[in-house]
């Protein structure tokens, strides 16, 4: 191996120098040191599911209605519904939010109202609506939107909720309450069912509605009722609407 050396004190002492020396060989002992290694790549499977969509829910019917306060003939109150229809004939729409904005005769909004229905089973019909306490001047048209979280198949495409023994009277101390019993066809209970009563004038018109929620047994049929603060002038019919339970969003 070459050297390089210098005098110290008069003797010749060798020096490795890391500068000014090279050792022969040096790549041979880097690449023998080296140990070449092979890299496997792997591909995980994957799977893909389809998101399921429907047709497109529909406002079927819509109504709104304005009248004076009985305890302050000076403030105007009212209320709305609205019937919404799932065309589709075999999927659920599931987590249904319906907004609503009230508008005035210039398009000005005077209210804006949000619900959330747990599902509307194909083919059906479900509403949503208010009976409203606030002053309200002059509502004249409702704009609806409709937001679907989920397309589902129904768990039990024959199961049905039914509502039955409908019946709106006046309460002691003024308003009202609607009184019935719903009915299922379920084979689970059914807990948390979106219940919406429609009030109707006598040529039909929506004069408003309001809503509830009842856990419904397989066992047997079950009271239910709502109640409203305000009377509504001019109600001559009461249409009941049941929908699904909690767990129409999860399996159907």
């Amino acid at each position: 191996m070459p050297r390089c050396s210098r005098w110290v004190a008069g003797l010749l002492v060798p020096i490795v120098v890391a500068t000014g020396c090279s050792a022969s060989g040096g790549d041979d002992d880097a690449s023998s040191a080296t140990t070449e290694r092979s890299t496997t790549t792997t591909t995980d499977a994957t799977t893909t599911t389809v998101e399921l969509t429907g047709k497109p829910l529909v406002v079927t019917e819509q109504g709104l209605s304005s009248f004076p306060d009985v305890v302050d003939p000076l403030d105007d109150l009212g209320g709305y519904g609205v019937i919404v229809q799932n065309p589709d004939p075999a999927l659920m729409a599931t987590g249904v939010r319906v907004i609503t904005r009230i508008l005035d005769p210039a398009g000005k909004e005077l209210l804006v109202d949000s619900a959330l229905l747990n599902g509307i089973l194909p083919g059906q019909r479900m509403a949503v609506g208010r009976t409203l306490i606030e002053p309200i001047e002059d509502p004249t048209t409702l704009d609806v939107k409709i937001e679907v979280t989920a397309w589902l198949p129904p768990a039990s495409p024959d199961g049905t909720l039914v509502a039955e023994n409908v019946v709106t009277e006046p309460e002691p101390g003024g308003g009202s309450v609607t009184r019935f019993t719903i009915q299922s066809s379920w084979p689970d209970r059914e807990d948390g069912v979106d219940v919406t009563a429609v009030y109707r004038a006598e040529d039909g018109r929506i004069l408003g509605a309001e809503s509830t929620s009842v856990d419904v047994p397989i066992e047997g049929p079950v009271d239910g009722r709502i109640r409203l603060l305000s009377p509504i002038p001019d109600l001559a019919r009461t249409e009941v609407f049941v929908g699904r339970g909690f767990a129409a969003l999860t399996v159907g």
